[in-house]
């Protein structure tokens, strides 16, 4: 809370300490996390995914990106998608604004029942609901991030391009995490199913957007703990000016 900062401020003055920055906003950062749950993703594949998404969580610098003081943080929400209307809600929009906050938020995705997908990949409609997930927020951050796994390009529904024509990923960037586990067949035998310049082209969108290549699910958990430090930290540099 502002007056909750407001104190800390005051009391670090009081000790001679260095006061924390004055944040413009109380959330830098809503972030949805939307992971591939169609029938390319086994059921290792999407636990690793799950559990993923909790150890990075848990990364003392991911932490300190995500609540940089009591009070002040950001808010996350992440689900799993496959064919267009095949969504599943895997934890509901959360204000992390404390280590607490943080511990309890990981360790619900890390209790989540096997519930388990299937279908091809519709990601334009998997942005869409992102997008508009963006618009049911509980509180108004100081950036809205749509963070997109996948280990495949869409291939059913409408393509995220035609939305991006619509309007309805303006003020919202979509950054992406493409699993790409076979490059060498991709570029020789099957290059339309190469998720990388689909992800390039047709996902990646708004100022200052990436795409990040990690090469297995196994290694899912570090790519996506980079992935939010180059998401997080120059939001708060620029929520703190």
């Amino acid at each position: 809370m502002i007056r909750t900062l407001g104190a800390a401020l005051a009391l670090s003055a009081a000790f001679g300490a260095t006061p924390a920055p004055a944040y413009a906003f109380q959330c830098h950062t809503a972030l949805v996390l939307a992971l591939d749950a169609s029938d390319s993703v086994d059921p290792v594949e999407a636990d690793l995914q799950r559990s993923g998404i909790a150890g990075a969580l848990l990364d003392p610098e991911v932490m300190e990106a995500l609540a940089p003081s009591e009070g002040f943080g950001a808010l996350l929400m992440a689900f799993e998608w496959a064919d267009p209307g095949e969504t599943q809600i895997i934890a509901p929009w959360t204000i992390l604004d404390s280590p607490a906050a943080i511990h309890a938020f990981a360790a619900k995705l890390g209790q989540l029942p096997s519930v388990y997908m299937s279908g091809q990949t519709g990601l334009g409609a998997a942005l869409e609901f992102a997008a508009k997930a963006h618009g049911e927020a509980p509180a108004a951050c100081a950036r809205r991030v749509i963070d997109v796994s996948g280990d495949g390009p869409g291939n059913t529904g409408p393509t995220p391009g035609l939305y991006r024509k619509a309007g309805l990923f303006d003020g919202i960037t979509i950054n992406g995490l493409v699993i790409r586990q076979d490059p060498d067949d991709y570029s020789l035998q099957q290059p339309t199913r190469d998720p990388l310049p689909y992800y390039e082209a047709e996902v990646r969108h708004g100022a200052g957007a990436f795409v990040m290549v990690t090469k297995s699910y196994e290694d899912y958990q570090d790519a996506l703990r980079r992935k939010l430090l180059r998401e997080l930290r120059p939001v708060l540099a620029e929520v703190a000016e």
